[in-house]
């Protein structure tokens, strides 16, 4: 008697088992059609991820540091913007750099320029040329300046 009862709980466990395998294959349609929902979510998140890096790679940083100091100042994308706005714009002079006394060193986007606040020139010495800029920008960059560094030569 033990051992028909002990067969028999085997044959229900196994039938159960089998019970199980063909209740998840027959889902298995359900489950394909939650795979599309699961490939649009992919997209989704991979166009956020594409918004993600494309904003980052329009974001640009900035730092600004007076010439006899070694403090480092973090400019905001708005600041850095306006400047870097302003070196791609002008018209940058390719004789070399002005014999400007530079009181200011901008990194932008690992590009480092020097900045004379007294004239207003930028001096690239990497590519060996100097960017005068007009009154106004001059007056925007310097105010953007002045809220991180003492400006003009002590």
């Amino acid at each position: 008697m033990k051992r028909v009862l002990a067969l028999f709980l085997v044959l229900i466990c196994m039938l159960s088992i089998v019970a199980c395998d063909k209740a998840t294959s027959s889902e298995e349609p359900v489950i394909d059609g939650g795979g599309s929902d699961v490939s649009e979510i992919d997209i989704n998140v991979s166009g956020e991820t594409e918004q993600t890096q494309q904003a980052i790679a329009e974001s640009i940083s900035g730092t600004i540091t007076r010439i006899d100091e070694d403090k480092i100042y973090d400019l905001t994308e708005e600041e850095v913007k306006i400047i870097a706005d302003i070196i791609e714009k002008g018209t940058w002079n390719t004789e070399g750099t002005a014999e400007c006394a530079n009181d200011c060193k901008l990194i932008i986007d690992e590009r480092t320029y020097y900045y004379h606040s007294e004239c207003g020139t930028f001096n690239d010495k990497e590519n060996n040329q100097n960017l005068p800029v007009t009154a106004e920008e001059k007056e925007s960059i310097n105010v953007i300046l002045a809220q991180y560094v003492t400006l003009g030569l002590e």
